[in-house]
């Protein structure tokens, strides 16, 4: 661990907003046993571990890795969970669909075949209850992207990678495809109970650079009342928890109906020392902080230029987005984001 990175681990407070303790975790990775990734379950877990992590799912394509098999090296943080799941993983003929089976106590069946592909994620989330875990659809804006038609009728699927760091996802959109903000908004607007998830679905260990599939580009805090499986996922079941790609909070709080939050700026800065960290490049905007409210129909009902703002809602949802953008020696600008789960009015 480098000098920087002990310093950020060593100051690191929690996030206040809720009476439990905040989490740090990654819900999407691979190992070895996918044939395409570089490292074993153990030196992967041994990454998140020593660098600060609470948690972590080895989401292995159509894989369950028990926990009890990963054996960490030297002294073992007793804040750090291996949760149990798998990336069930469909071919092209159930639709390309991914989703992470998170908390799950064996192999989620995946060989499910059927032209509709809302028939297909549905089946996947009464497999992985089943097997008493909860479902992320993951990547929903990748190699074919996953419409709003076909996720809006799945019962029970109450999260998706809004962010995911694999260089190959498409999370802010193409000239084809709308973005997975637009993708979350429209689902919300449909009436579901939905919140994102940022992950790194990281395969390279081994070789690293901006363009390599690397760890440590895309978070979750979770705000739970103990740091254990179920616990953990009962929060994000509750929308308890924020999405992160290198920006870290002070303080959340979702109301009833209304959302205050303010950025921790040294956290932010520690986590955007990173070496692992490069951020979106973008071509314009003014540096420093923007905290965005957003409403049905993906509308912006308020705007802050700062590090701390409060909004209520007025229509049947409200979420929060935190841009942080900085310019680089050279000149180029990057974007560092934070998402807050949503609030509903409507009775949700």
């Amino acid at each position: 661990m480098n000098r920087i990175a002990l310093l950020c681990l060593l100051s690191f407070m929690p996030t206040r907003g809720f009476a439990a303790k905040w989490y740090k975790g990654n819900t999407h990775v691979h190992t070895v046993l996918c044939g395409h990734a570089d490292s074993t379950p153990e030196v992967v877990a041994q990454w998140y571990h020593d660098r600060g992590y609470n948690f972590l799912v080895l989401s292995e394509h159509n894989k369950f890795i028990d926990p009890a098999t990963v054996k960490l090296s030297g002294e073992i943080r007793d804040d750090f969970l291996l949760v149990p799941g798998e990336e069930i993983t469909g071919g092209r003929n159930n639709g390309s669909i991914h989703f992470t089976a998170m908390n799950t106590s064996r192999l989620v069946p995946w060989d499910f075949r059927d032209k509709n592909r809302s028939v297909v994620m549905q089946k996947y989330v009464d497999e992985t209850e089943k097997a008493g875990g909860t479902n992320i659809l993951n990547h929903p804006i990748y190699s074919r992207t996953v419409q709003v038609h076909e996720i809006a009728p799945v019962k029970r699927l109450y999260m998706f990678e809004l962010y995911n760091a694999h260089p190959g996802v498409h999370n802010f959109g193409t000239a084809h495809h709308i973005s997975t903000e637009q993708l979350w908004d429209a689902l919300l607007e449909k009436g579901m109970t939905l919140y994102g998830v940022s992950s790194d679905d990281a395969h390279k260990l081994k070789k690293w650079g901006e363009k390599e599939n690397n760890p440590g580009r895309g978070w979750v805090m979770v705000n739970s009342e103990e740091l254990s499986s179920d616990a953990i996922t009962k929060a994000m079941l509750r929308g308890d928890f924020y999405s992160s790609s290198g920006v870290m909070l002070e303080e959340l709080v979702r109301g009833t109906n209304s959302i205050e939050l303010s950025v921790n700026e040294d956290e932010t800065a520690c986590e955007l020392a990173s070496e692992f960290l490069f951020g979106r490049p973008v071509k314009k905007g003014k540096v420093g902080t923007t905290i965005e409210f957003i409403g049905p129909g993906g509308e912006v009902v308020k705007t802050v230029q700062g590090t701390t703002a409060k909004c209520e809602a007025k229509r049947a949802y409200l979420r929060a987005k935190v841009t942080h953008r900085v310019k680089n020696q050279d000149g180029s600008l990057r974007e560092y984001y934070a998402w807050t789960q949503p609030v509903f009015t409507d009775g949700r």
